[in-house]
């Protein structure tokens, strides 16, 4: 088989009426249509909108026997999911088959010997998957998708069938419809004529909340390991049909910039393969070969890493593939043509071109290296069963919240890793979580038991793993997760195998609860340690019932309730009471007991005035500029999809005349500068609002901006904001050396210190005032997620709710010794009173991406414990 050198690939926007030419040399069927001749205009003159691309990829399947579409989902906002496989059509007479032999090579434990392996593998097309448009502003590459479609449908030159003899070619064409169309909508109606090449134009300056995310403001490319999207858990399934043994992710960057490709920057994460590296090289090789016969500015090994699992080329790699980001200079700021710094104009035309030939470069050195590849693709299940480690595997408590453990056996499931229940009680040598030393402990049956010594142990580890190993000091993305951490479950580390009595888990089954004692009572008592009590006790709110929070513990009906238990009084309420309990016991897998007696047997009675009434309260969240889009969209999803709590998105910049006496509760999520849209007359009707009753939630900037120098709405000081008069003596000496030692560094030592002195995403550990009513339910000691955010100053005026401690801060991911110093002892949460109404500033987000729900129960608590009853 002869393979074409990819350097004589050219690319030409040529336009005629026979069709577009995109391979010099190239001929085509002219049964099939190009796209100028759906669309009506060519690649490149205007952005396509989604049901331009719909009907000509739809016109393009109905049109030639190398193509099959396939509807994989459907986004929130209900737009197509679809991708295009294409091949010679004898290939996709046998799709069936090669999916059942590409996947008994994910599993080698199915296969008879290495020999049958290797007849998989020599009668296996290379199975490569592309995916166009994760970020709906980077919205050059679905332009790409739709000209590589036509090439290989169209195309019948000896380059263009040659891939099709030995490849499946996956094209997801639009992996984020409603985010493109946000962008695509806006872009085309603010242009004229002509483009306006000067960046800062108004079809540059793309409006609040951007296209890049999807509905709830998403970013899809840091989904994939989490999946709390819809178009996520989608594409996952379909993506575990195939297994492909390339895939590429298509982006875009700054408009300033040129062109990147693999090799992956540094860090690789330690669990991949050395393989990996191998074929970054490679395909990089194929795609330098390409642009340099063209003179196409380009750059590899930088900035973009292989740690954190959940990008479109992390994750895809983790199964098996060699995945790989290729990110054209564009965005949202290149609009339709745009003048570079160095004067260059950079068009959609250039943009889509360059992808395009990426994509060719890549199927070819895919074809070229055919063989090698699968091989290498085998290679990394079959090792995954034989890597020495003195784990055996991860534990995950199965009873701690039933509701919380099932979530996480869905995410693993989701991706193929397997999982066991034991069936009876075991004693196993174990390593808690942040704990050093190993120990022996009983675990009871319905304990969660991950085993390593399984085709997917690299992926299952990285998820579950703790502690990540930190080879760097800078990350693209976050530097530690672990997804029984983040879901505030009890975990462990095992150093047994799994034991004998166990069950392997095939599905995630919803806990379900029950009212336990009598229907007929004085009392029903709701325990608030578990997860699904928030959304059980908004449905009883909802449903008209009225409910009270004990916020002192007590002991009754044979066991200890704690404080935040909620309670809900037969003679305060109708008759239904009891049958309503019964049934949303089921339904969010929560025990409810009854009592006959408001008399207890320890701690407080229930006619205490310690158990008082909780108010629905309405809901007010800031939007719009200046706030972080992804921010609102975590709270957006919590409330909708999570809760089911309603709430009121009220913009950024009339919150402050609007009548804020219709909420209780108003929270400010992440923002660039409030004060760009609080002048003192609004900051004062805010204030006002709050000493009448209101509840203020401050939320990273939203909690600067109350902060003592900002609005002065609290006393609250940031350690960043301190004044010179509230430093230690001892701060402001490192201040002075720190300035002194500035003056002597070279440019590169000044980056390098800033870089080294950044919070990627860290773990840390805090604790937790848990007789305050927002930490009602929570563990004494928790672990959050930070980033690069100030802590609050400890306050004597304002109380705090939880706080970094001075021992054991840091648990895993980078951080700088001197940074770590300075976060100790500092606030995480405090409550300041004002008036008969509480601000209160949480320094960083609790809901991050959603896949750290294990912090949610904190904000929900001063949504629901916070307000005065009226």
């Amino acid at each position: 088989m002869k393979i074409f050198l990819v350097s004589l690939l050219f690319v030409s926007f040529l336009h005629a009426q026979s069709g577009v030419e995109v391979i010099r040399g190239g001929t085509f069927d002219p049964r099939i249509p190009t796209p100028q001749s759906v669309l009506g205009y060519s690649i490149g003159d205007r952005f396509s909108e989604y049901h331009s691309i719909n009907a000509y990829l739809e016109r393009l399947a109905a049109s030639s026997d190398r193509i099959r579409r396939v509807v994989y989902g459907t986004s929130l906002e209900h737009r197509t999911l679809q991708a295009l496989i294409i091949s010679n059509p004898r290939i996709l007479a046998r799709l069936d088959e090669i999916k059942d032999n590409n996947r008994k090579l994910t599993d080698p434990r199915t296969l008879r010997s290495k020999e049958e392996a290797g007849q998989l593998i020599s009668s296996l097309p290379v199975i490569v998957y592309l995916s166009y448009g994760v970020h709906g502003n980077e919205a050059s590459s679905p332009e790409a998708a739709m000209l590589l479609a036509y090439q290989l449908c169209a195309g019948t030159d000896e380059r263009t069938t040659s891939i099709l003899e030995n490849a499946v070619v996956i094209i997801d064409p639009n992996v984020n419809p409603d985010g493109r169309e946000r962008y695509v909508q806006w872009v085309n109606s603010t242009l004229g004529r002509k483009p306006d090449l000067l960046p800062y134009s108004l079809e540059h300056s793309e409006q609040w909340p951007g296209g890049r995310t999807n509905h709830y403001f998403f970013d899809l490319n840091r989904d994939l390991s989490w999946q709390t999207q819809i178009e996520t858990r989608q594409r996952v399934k379909f993506y575990r049909e195939w297994m492909p043994h390339v895939h590429v992710d298509y982006h875009e960057m700054e408009y300033s910039s040129t062109y990147f490709f693999f090799p992956a920057a540094v860090p690789v994460h330690q669990t991949l393969p050395a393989e990996v590296l191998k074929w970054g090289k490679i395909f990089g090789k194929g795609n330098a070969e390409a642009f340099d016969r063209l003179n196409i500015p380009y750059y590899v090994g930088e900035r973009f890493d292989m740690f954190y699992p959940g990008y479109g080329d992390s994750w895809p790699t983790f199964n098996g593939a060699i995945g790989m980001t290729y990110e054209q200079a564009g965005g949202s700021r290149a609009s339709l043509a745009v003048r570079k710094p160095n004067g260059q104009v950079l068009s959609l035309k250039d943009r889509a071109r360059n992808h395009f030939i990426t994509s060719i470069a890549t199927l070819e050195t895919s074809v070229k290296n055919k063989k090698e590849r699968i091989e290498d693709f085998y290679k990394f299940w079959d090792s995954a069963l034989h890597i020495p480690s003195p784990t055996r595997g991860y534990i995950v408590s199965g009873d701690q919240d039933p509701t919380r453990a099932a979530s996480v056996i869905e995410i693993l499931l989701r991706q193929g890793i397997e999982i066991y229940r034991l069936t009876e009680p075991a004693t196993l040598q174990v390593q808690e979580y942040f704990v050093s030393k190993p120990f022996s402990r009983k675990m009871p049956a319905g304990t969660i038991f991950v085993p390593l010594q399984q085709p997917q142990a690299r992926l299952a580890q990285t998820l579950l793993e703790p502690v990540t190993a930190v080879s760097d000091t800078f990350f693209y993305d976050v530097s530690a997760w672990s997804l029984p951490v983040a879901s505030g479950l009890k975990a462990w580390i095992s150093q047994s195998p799994l034991p004998a009595k166990a069950e392997k888990v095939t599905s995630a089954e919803a806990p379900s609860g029950k009212l336990i004692g009598e229907k007929t009572a004085y009392a029903y008592l709701i325990p608030w340690e578990r997860h699904g009590a928030i959304p059980m006790v908004w449905q009883l709110l909802e449903k008209g019932y009225e409910v009270s929070v004990a916020r002192r513990p007590f002991a009754t009906v044979g066991r200890h309730f704690s404080a935040g238990t909620v309670v809900a009084f037969a003679g305060s309420n109708r008759d239904s009471l009891a049958t309503d309990l019964e049934q949303l016991s089921r339904q969010f897998g929560i025990d409810i007991y009854s009592c006959s007696t408001g008399l207890t047997d320890k701690g407080i009675s229930l006619g205490s005035s310690y158990v008082s009434p909780i108010k629905k309260s309405s809901i007010a969240i800031a939007v719009g500029a200046p706030v972080s889009s992804n921010d609102y969209g975590e709270l957006w999803h919590l409330f909708e999809q999570d809760l089911g709590i309603p709430f009121s998105a009220i913009r950024a910049t009339d919150l402050g005349d609007i009548d804020l006496s219709k909420f209780d509760v108003v929270i400010l999520p992440d923002a660039g500068n409030y004060q760009s849209v609080f002048d003192s007359t609004k900051v004062d009707r805010l204030r006002r609002w709050m000493q009448s009753g209101g509840v203020l939630i401050g939320i990273e900037g939203g909690a600067q901006f109350m902060a003592k120098s900002r609005s002065g709405l609290t006393s609250a000081v940031f350690k960043s904001e301190k004044k010179e008069d509230e430093k230690t003596k001892e701060e402001k000496e490192q201040e002075k050396a720190k300035k002194e030692q500035t003056k002597r560094m070279t440019l590169f030592e000044k980056e390098e210190r800033s870089r080294n002195e950044r919070i990627p995403g860290t773990i840390f550990a805090v604790l937790v005032d848990t007789t305050h009513p927002v930490g009602f339910g929570m563990p004494r000691e928790i672990y959050v997620l930070k980033g690069d955010a100030a802590p609050i100053e400890l306050s004597e005026v304002g109380h705090t709710v939880a706080r970094f401690s001075k021992d054991s801060v840091q648990t895993s991911g980078y951080a700088s010794r001197d940074r770590v110093q300075k976060i100790a002892e500092a606030a995480y949460i405090q409550d300041f009173r004002v008036g008969r109404g509480r601000a209160l500033l949480f320094a960083e987000s609790v809901t991050f991406r959603r896949f750290w729900s294990g912090l949610d129960k904190l904000l929900l608590n001063a949504i629901l414990f916070l307000p005065q009853p009226d």
